[in-house]
């Protein structure tokens, strides 16, 4: 059976929501497609954020060199 699912990978996590809602916004400007896995944890308790490991940002394994290139460019992140 062909898997037509693209493959998602994580290029950061963040413990701090509106961190993580500004690199996204930058890949979004950028027209990369973003998901975040654990981002509801965040909101129900702050503490399990850090037990999860933070809110993971993922794009599509294509567009990940990409991503990490303008995060890099656009900010100072100690994730990627």
């Amino acid at each position: 059976m062909l898997d037509i699912e693209p493959r998602l990978v994580t290029i950061a996590a963040f413990h701090s929501e509106m961190e993580f809602l500004l690199a996204r916004a930058r890949l979004e400007s950028a027209e990369i497609e973003c998901f975040a896995q654990d981002e509801n944890m965040l909101r129900i308790g702050g503490w399990h954020s850090h037990i999860l490991g933070g809110i993971k940002l993922q794009v599509r394994e294509a567009d990940a060199e990409d991503a990490l290139a303008i995060l890099r460019e656009t900010a100072p992140l100690d994730n990627p």
